[in-house]
């Protein structure tokens, strides 16, 4: 949840450049939870819906994971990071 704001603001800074930021829900039981949690934070970057493929690759909540257009991932990190942090990580790659 405290991390979402910061995600919105990466979304919005870098929306002309090819970069774009999704949520992925990985417990369905918590769906409702979810889409309140993404009305409260006035996100609107798109949030998916694991099918249960990709959560048992998950070790850590907030996890980050910078891709590339062909899926090569070029950045990986977990804990909360700032805008500043973010932005840093996505200017090495573009």
């Amino acid at each position: 949840m405290k991390e979402m704001p910061v995600l919105e603001g990466l979304n919005k800074k870098y929306a002309n450049k090819n970069v774009a930021v999704l949520g992925i829900l990985l417990d369905p039981q918590r769906e409702e939870w979810a889409q309140q949690a993404v009305k409260e934070t006035g996100t609107t970057f798109p949030h998916l819906k694991d099918d249960g493929s990709f959560a048992p690759h998950i070790f850590g909540v907030p996890q980050t994971i910078l891709v590339d257009p062909s899926g090569i991932i070029l950045e990986h990190v977990v804990g909360f990071h700032s805008l500043e942090q973010f932005s840093k990580l996505v200017e090495k790659h573009l």
